[in-house]
């Protein structure tokens, strides 16, 4: 009885909260990945930037590539071929 009553509650909340702005963006995800000089990642030395076309996501570097990275998300790519 009270696991019923549990799926019900949340189904009901999920109705109420409707969808995440995550669930919301359609295309592909475009990152830019920032290049660090050392482990530190305190000098950026280069950054892989995204391009969106009517291809999807294309990507190119700018400086040096090092295997010291972070991604950032920074949008969506609505005219990819990849949805």
């Amino acid at each position: 009885m009270l696991k019923g009553i549990g799926i019900i509650c949340l189904v009901v909340a999920s109705a109420v909260v409707g969808p995440t702005p995550a669930m919301a963006q359609t295309g592909e995800p475009m990152y830019v990945t920032h290049m660090y000089s050392d482990a530190s990642h305190g000098t950026e030395v280069g950054t892989i930037e995204p391009q969106c076309t009517s291809r999807g996501v294309q990507y190119h570097l700018v400086g040096t590539y090092t295997y010291f990275q972070v991604d950032e998300l920074v949008g969506y790519c609505p005219d990819s071929p990849i949805e």
